[in-house]
């Protein structure tokens, strides 16, 4: 048997044999592999991975979500990868759901009837464009999802990136299982609030975020002006961006809202300041940052009066951080030969990995870094609320300054006068939540005459919240402008939005949104990684390569001999 064998033994020691039996391995085992899901997301924030609120939304469901993907076959083959990522989590998120999510594919250009049925559904076909280096050209193809439950139906016109995939979906099922529902979402009206109107400057405007962003997640979004109007009983959250007075008559109406547990969002505005453009912004999207001066806002104190009675100050003043600041303006020789832009100070970054974000809080863990236009400082007095809980969840870091009026504003002048650290880090934002006593518990004279009821402190069985940023700008129009619009979409307006579900006990998307949330700024490499990258770039390959040659003279040499 063994001298059968044998013409079999000597082809084993073959080299070719061996070659020959590796490529075999290697498609046997990629044919293996490829019916497992094998799959690592190195991303920062992990956004290809399904997200626990998924399973759980998914698994809850009273009856079947169809998911019916109308995708174009014959598109550019730049947007190929990217359209298979996505269809490889939509697969995903139909294993997820089991038996509570039917995925179905169609393809438009090789079926007329599912061109047909796409377009009577409400999808439109997307332009693609393909440019090469000698012509252009355009093509329209279907990159939709229908979700249909029950008798339910939202449409998703455009289903084409991976990271959005999953919070699309997620929002769509909100809004089915939540239609003919209010948001429970009223902003607030005064005479010092950010504007909604187009004529005044972005930087004092907060049109896109309440007209689009708010009635786009919740749905219809009233506006309450305290001092004419109630506050509903539908309404769970008021929304304040900005300052403004209060009479007796409007701070009892907010005192008895808190009192009865709504929750408070404000966007705190302590110091005003005019632009240097008619753009907004002291010449940020020019390239010049023109001088300006900061100055404590009238309208603010009958608001910080009433605040500082539930355990939190909003302090007269701007916070400069020269290590957590955002880089713009004019591009300048930072270094020689080396052209940047030198960090703003008054626009502070707060991140994850500074730690000045609270890890902790819901709030803020799943927060890779927020950004705090023109800031003012934050003081907690727990001795003024002493059964609730205050919490600070953002801050500068320990080298920034607390500047108080007048305060230039201007890139030079910020310059001309080195910031110098008085007594840092300042918190940026703050939540006080509990128990809290009335406002008016020791000021009943002021009372307004005729109220129906009166709520001393928090009715048993509710918690009521307050949420305070230390400046009104975070969802400013001024940062819809190109330069800023990734931190906007991806990093505070996503915030913001968490903050509103959190406040409201809903918990559903807050990891899908906190996905994106991240102001990745490019940091040049050290000095000697840069040497060793280089010289291994000039040196490292050629040596690798004499190694070998080396090596391979030497064994021809020994057989030689």
């Amino acid at each position: 048997m063994r001298e059968l064998l044998q013409p079999l033994f000597k082809i084993s020691d073959r080299p070719w044999f061996l070659f020959l039996n590796g490529i075999l391995v290697f498609f046997l085992l990629n044919g293996i592999f490829s019916s497992f899901r094998c799959k690592a997301d190195l991303s920062r924030s992990g956004r290809f991975l399904i997200t626990e609120s998924t399973k759980k939304v998914l698994s809850d469901l009273d009856s079947t979500l169809y998911i019916d993907a109308f995708y174009s076959s014959e598109i550019p083959g730049e947007y190929k990868s990217r359209l298979e990522l996505t269809k490889g989590l939509l697969k995903e998120i139909a294993s997820v759901g089991k038996e509570n999510v039917s995925l179905r594919f169609h393809d438009p250009d090789h079926s007329e009837e599912d061109s047909r049925k796409a377009i009577e559904l409400g999808l439109e076909p997307q332009i693609l464009q393909r440019t090469s280096r000698d012509s252009a050209s355009v093509k329209q193809a279907f990159l939709g999802i229908v979700l249909t439950l029950g008798h339910k139906t939202e449409v998703l016109p455009l289903a084409f990136f991976t990271e959005e995939l999953e919070y699309q979906i997620l929002n769509a099922l909100r809004k089915m299982l939540r239609r003919d529902k209010d948001s429970g979402i009223a902003l607030l009206r005064t005479k010092g609030s950010l504007s909604l109107q187009e004529h005044d400057s972005p930087k004092d405007r907060i049109g896109i975020f309440f007209r689009q962003i708010l009635p786009a997640e919740y749905g219809p979004i009233s506006e309450i002006d305290l001092e004419t109007e109630e506050i509903p009983e539908g309404v769970e959250l008021l929304f304040w961006a900005g300052s403004g007075p209060l009479s007796n008559q409007a701070a009892w109406r907010l005192d008895q809202f808190l009192m009865g547990g709504g929750s408070l969002l404000l966007l705190a505005k302590s110091m005003d300041f005019q632009t240097g453009t008619k753009r907004g912004g002291f010449g940020l999207l020019s390239g010049e940052l023109a001088p300006g001066l900061a100055q404590k806002d009238p309208e603010s104190e009958d608001l910080i009066r009433f605040l500082e009675h539930y355990g939190i100050r909003i302090n007269h003043d701007i916070v400069l951080d020269p290590d957590n600041s955002l880089p713009m303006g004019s591009l300048i020789e930072i270094e020689p030969g080396v052209l940047g832009k030198y960090p703003y100070p008054p626009w502070i970054v707060s991140e994850r990995k500074t730690n000045s974000l609270d890890p902790e809080s819901q709030f803020t863990k799943n927060q890779a870094s927020l950004l705090f236009p023109w800031p003012s400082s934050i003081t907690l007095l727990p001795e003024k609320q002493k059964e609730a809980k205050l919490q600070a969840l953002a801050h500068s870091g320990p080298d920034a300054e607390a500047r108080t009026e007048p305060i230039s504003l201007g890139e030079k002048q910020i310059l001309s006068a080195p910031i110098r650290a008085n007594g840092g880090p300042f918190i940026l934002s703050a939540l006080a939540k509990g128990k809290f006593s009335s406002y008016f518990s020791d000021k009943k004279m002021l009372i307004p005459k005729g109220s129906k009821q009166e709520i001393l402190e928090t009715k048993p069985n509710q918690v009521s919240k307050i949420l305070v940023f230390g400046s009104p700008y975070l969802a400013s129009d001024l940062l819809a402008f190109p330069e800023f619009l990734e931190i906007l979409k991806n990093s505070n307006i996503p915030f913001l939005l968490n903050s509103i579900d959190l406040l409201r006990g809903e918990t559903d998307l807050i990891q899908a949104r906190s996905k994106q949330s991240a102001i990745l700024k490019m940091k040049p490499l050290p000095f000697g990684w840069e040497t060793t990258i280089s010289l291994f770039h000039l040196l490292g390959i050629p040596a690798l390569l004499s190694l070998y040659a080396f090596r391979r003279l030497r064994k021809r040499n020994k057989q030689i001999l």
